[in-house]
C-alpha cells in the first residue's frame, strides 16, 4: 500500500480496521429492523379492523410500505458496509494516517506527520464483548493542533499501540523495548 506522499523510505507498518464483529452488531440490528414490517402489518390490521376506517386502504398498500422499507435497510445496510471498510488507520515509520468514511461520497483524511510529536497512546477495551474479542479504542494524544487521534473499536488496539510505541522510539532514535 502506498500513498501519493509517502517519503522514500516510509514504509507501512500496520493497516488497522474496525473490529469485524462492530459490523457484525451493525448487521444484526438491521436484520431485525427488517422484521419489523412483518409484525407491524398484521397487528395494524386488526387495529384497522376493529374500527370502521374512513379511508378505504389498497390491497398492496402494506406490501407497498414493507417493500420501501426493505430497500432503505438494504441502503442502511450498504451504508454500513462502506463505512467499516473504507474506515482505516495506516501507521508507517513516519506518521500516523487517519481515512474516516463519511457517508458515500465523502471522506475525512487526517494525518499526524511525525511520531515524535505524540504524547501518550493508550487503549481502552470498553466492555464484555471488546475484552473477549480484543477490540478496543486507541486514543493518540500530540502536541500538534489537532490534538487527539481516536480509533474506535479497532481490532486488536495493545498490538497496534505496541507498533505505535516501536515506531515512535525507532523515530526519536531510542532502543525500543521488546
Amino acid at each position: 500500500m502506498r500513498l501519493k506522499d509517502f517519503k522514500p523510505d516510509e514504509k507501512v507498518l500496520v493497516v488497522a480496521r474496525h473490529h469485524w464483529f462492530v459490523f457484525f452488531r451493525d448487521v444484526i440490528g438491521i436484520l431485525l429492523l427488517f422484521f419489523v414490517p412483518f409484525f407491524a402489518l398484521p397487528v395494524l390490521s386488526i387495529f384497522i379492523q376493529a374500527g370502521t376506517p374512513t379511508i378505504p386502504i389498497p390491497q398492496g398498500f402494506g406490501f407497498f410500505f414493507a417493500s420501501l422499507w426493505a430497500l432503505l435497510l438494504w441502503q442502511m445496510l450498504f451504508a454500513r458496509w462502506t463505512d467499516y471498510y473504507y474506515d482505516i488507520w495506516i501507521v508507517t515509520n513516519w506518521r500516523i494516517i487517519d481515512i474516516e468514511q463519511k457517508g458515500f461520497f465523502n471522506r475525512d483524511m487526517a494525518t499526524l506527520l511525525n511520531l515524535d510529536k505524540i504524547e501518550d497512546v493508550s487503549t481502552r477495551l470498553n466492555s464484555v464483548i471488546g475484552n473477549l474479542l480484543t477490540f478496543g479504542d486507541i486514543q493518540v494524544q500530540t502536541a500538534a493542533a489537532h490534538r487527539e487521534f481516536v480509533f474506535k473499536e479497532a481490532a486488536d488496539p495493545l498490538k497496534i499501540e505496541k507498533i505505535i510505541r516501536r515506531a515512535q522510539e525507532e523515530r526519536l532514535g531510542l532502543k525500543p523495548h521488546a
